[in-house]
């Protein structure tokens, strides 16, 4: 079959809900197959494929009536057969370690003969963190030396051998860079493993440039225009044999690098959320919660808005009242002028509300508000514990974050809908990669493969 010189395609793994697969489809890549274990992670992977399938055939309408509630997913599925087959194809729920790669190699196969490419073109993705995670170490006596989800990145290995794709993206937390297992440092051992399976690949640029400084592998979402910060590795590899056609793909990371936008592309907290209904405690929606009001509006809130029917996903927690008066302890400390007041300030002036707690001296920024003028805190999964370090800065509110909150400064659009309960809502936009960020990889991305694919005899 002859190369299709339009069309690129990529495969997800450990997906999550689909941050880094969403930014490479707003850049123009196909996206072949998703791989997540979560039950509702893959639930929103298979509404957002109905809406790109729908979108598509110009039938759109369809998916803001399931966003309001009007009609069923099944219903949509029932009305267009092709489209539920695409997704069962598309979406694959399986659990490295536990499933048979070899079972997940074949549904990959598979999913690449119903839709009819010859390859794959880009492999994403980044195994599940806590073992990497600094946090996840000092809560752990043996500091995750002994948790075999290090070496999960080995299953990424066997796919990424298995398809031979041209290049892949691998992300994860910058606590990566000093992960130890068994007395083996992870970081240097997964960078010689992608040296030498078959065919080898390099990191661009390589680790021989970055070794004195590996942190020069970490990029800060808010750097490029989304209102967080969110410093994570970025490991952008390529297959070694492709120099000969395109010298240019060792400087990929460094084009990224040079697409930063100054001082955070100027949009914070405010430029993400200040348009959102504002909610009291226990109210909104976990589904659709209603049109759009007549509020003024940044540049960055309406390119989220678009081919959106309105507000989802946007429902704020209940509180106990003692945690209520917390949060507005630490608001009203920013707004006299005492910023990013702490667990210290607050025993020492309201000892009254001092949390139940044990190892309180390990929670001292436990309760954090996120100021209007500067990018959020980063967006992790512990947000479906709790909202404590997520508090709105409007004392009015006083309340933590809603999941849109949370996605907005994730930089999903609006009309990207997290299934399940709202716990798992929360997890999944916690998990997931930037879509802004994922775009502008993918952008990159997409220029080389061009080179590659269509400017060659």
């Amino acid at each position: 079959m002859r190369e299709n010189k339009k069309s690129y395609y990529t495969i997800d793994l450990f997906a999550g809900c689909g941050g880094l697969s969403e930014g490479f489809k707003q850049a123009g890549f196909e996206i072949a197959a998703q791989i997540e274990m979560d039950k509702w992670a893959c639930e929103s992977l298979k509404t957002r494929h109905l809406y790109q399938q729908l979108k598509e055939r110009n039938k759109v309408y369809f998916y803001q009536k399931y966003l309001r509630n009007e009609i069923t997913r099944k219903d949509i599925l029932n009305r267009f057969p092709e489209i539920k087959k695409a997704i069962s194809y598309c979406v694959i729920q399986a659990t490295f370690g536990n499933d048979a790669i070899e079972n997940i190699l074949e549904r990959i196969e598979q999913s690449r003969k119903y839709l009819d490419f010859p390859k794959f073109h880009v492999l994403l993705g980044g195994p599940p963190c806590q073992p990497y995670s600094v946090v996840g170490r000092s809560r752990d006596s043996h500091r995750m030396r002994y948790d075999d989800r290090h070496y999960l990145y080995e299953y990424y290995l066997r796919i990424l051998e298995f398809l031979k794709a041209d290049f892949f993206v691998f992300e994860n937390v910058p606590g990566l860079i000093t992960a130890n297992a068994k007395g083996e440092e992870i970081f240097s051992r997964m960078l010689k493993d992608f040296r030498e399976i078959n065919p080898p690949y390099e990191i661009a640029p390589s680790f021989d440039e970055y070794s004195r400084n590996p942190r020069k592998y970490l990029v800060d979402s808010s750097n490029y225009g989304i209102p967080q910060k969110r410093k994570r590795v970025i490991f952008i590899g390529y297959r070694k044999s492709l120099l000969s056609k395109n010298k240019e793909i060792k400087n990929i990371f460094r084009k990224i690098l040079w697409a930063k936008s100054p001082r955070w592309g100027g949009n914070a907290v405010e430029d993400a959320i200040s348009d959102l209904p504002t909610l009291r405690p226990g109210e909104g929606a976990d589904g659709y919660y209603g049109n759009y009001m007549e509020k003024e509006t940044t540049s960055y809130q309406n390119s989220l808005r678009r081919v959106s029917p309105g507000i989802l996903n946007h429902r704020a927690r209940t509180h106990m009242e003692s945690d209520l008066e917390r949060y507005k302890f630490f608001i009203d400390h920013h707004i006299n002028g005492k910023q990013n007041a702490n667990l210290i300030d607050l025993m020492r002036e309201r000892p009254d509300l001092t949390p139940a707690h044990n190892h309180l001296d390990k929670f001292f920024d436990r309760f954090r508000v996120q100021w209007w003028t500067l990018p959020s805190s980063t967006i992790t999964a512990h947000i479906s514990k709790d909202g404590h370090y997520y508090i709105h800065p409007d004392k009015k509110q006083c309340r933590s974050f809603t999941v849109r909150e949370a996605a907005r400064c994730q930089s999903f659009q609006d009309n990207f809908k997290f299934e399940g309960p709202r716990t798992q809502q929360f997890r999944q936009v916690g998990n997931a990669v930037p879509p802004m960020l994922a775009w502008i990889i993918a952008k990159q991305l997409m220029v080389e493969l061009k080179k590659i694919y269509e400017f060659q005899d």
